[in-house]
């Protein structure tokens, strides 16, 4: 073969687009069930071969080169997945990417009935950090989408080949545990109150910077209690009494109901229900009108327009 066409170790090119998909060395060794010494050693197999830096070893990102390339194999890849699939006579899985929170409070208690209702559509779900880039380059396959909550100060750019539709734009507000609250000397009066409490962050503080100034509450400085990359991680803390975290419908499943979390209200002023973003489903301009996605678009906005009812006063 003429060495300008030899084609990489397919086991290296899955490693690469396992890390590509999952943004990640251990979650790509995770998905395809190796040790993750074993992922950074095709990693690095497959630079030596390509001639060029495919990840930037410092933010642990692709590089420009490594998301050209990444563009390009996976289409290739997932129509051989699908040429398998066919010569087997099975019909590939529909994969679902998922910000975490969404997917094991919400998404995931419903998915039962997805599947008895129809039981003939493979679906994955795949959760993955919800800060996790998941650009064009990652749903160029006829069968993958992904959700995502995006605020409305960081919605991403548009993309000429991604489709999307908002499912979902829950308000937001404060909640903690009620011996957190007791521990805070109860509620709080006003809401610049909050500003003085244990407030618990995910990434940065950019979530509660926009909660205040949706509140038009000024807040030079933002208390933080702990950060903890992401809201179902800081709701863990907050049912663990570690502070106050913002949540939405989608986040608290029966939290609220059951006592492990309360509703902060300020007692000696009104506090509106603010949304600060969307769940947003996105996919491909060929996934999207994918049979099995459009069945399963369809599915989850009536679930939302369920779950927007049973909220509603």
């Amino acid at each position: 073969m003429d060495q300008r066409y030899r084609i990489p170790p397919l086991a290296a090119l899955n490693a690469f687009a396992a890390f590509a998909r999952t943004g990640g060395i251990r979650r790509a060794a995770t998905e395809l069930r190796v040790d993750h010494a074993a992922v950074s050693r095709h990693l690095r197999d497959l630079e030596q071969i390509v001639g060029t830096t495919l990840r930037d070893r410092t933010s642990g990102t692709l590089t420009q080169a490594g998301q050209t390339y990444y563009s390009q194999i996976a289409p290739l890849l997932e129509g051989l997945a699908r040429a398998t699939a066919d010569i087997r006579q099975q019909t590939p899985h529909l994969t679902v990417t998922c910000a975490h929170g969404f997917a094991y409070h919400w998404l995931l208690p419903r998915l039962s009935l997805f599947r008895r209702t129809y039981p003939h559509i493979d679906l994955l779900l795949r959760p993955v950090d919800a800060n996790t880039a998941f650009h064009a380059n990652g749903i160029e396959t006829d069968t993958h989408a992904d959700i995502f909550y995006a605020r409305d100060d960081a919605m991403p750019p548009s993309l000429r080949t991604v489709r999307s539709v908002a499912i979902a734009r829950p308000p937001v507000f404060p909640v903690a545990s009620s011996g957190c609250i007791t521990a805070m000397g109860g509620q709080p009066h006003f809401l610049a109150d909050l500003l003085k409490a244990p407030l618990l962050q995910e990434e940065n503080e950019a979530e509660w910077r926009c909660w205040f100034n949706a509140h038009h509450v000024p807040a030079a400085r933002i208390p933080c209690a702990g950060r903890l990359w992401q809201a179902h991680i800081t709701l863990a803390a907050a049912r663990a009494g570690e502070g106050v975290a913002l949540g939405n419908a989608f986040l608290l499943g029966d939290d609220l109901e059951n006592g492990r979390l309360v509703r902060v209200i300020p007692t000696q002023e009104p506090m509106e229900e603010t949304p600060l973003g969307s769940y947003i489903l996105r996919a491909s301009d060929r996934a999207w009108e994918n049979h099995s996605l459009s069945i399963f678009r369809t599915w989850l906005l009536e679930q939302v327009a369920i779950q927007t009812v049973t909220l509603s006063p």
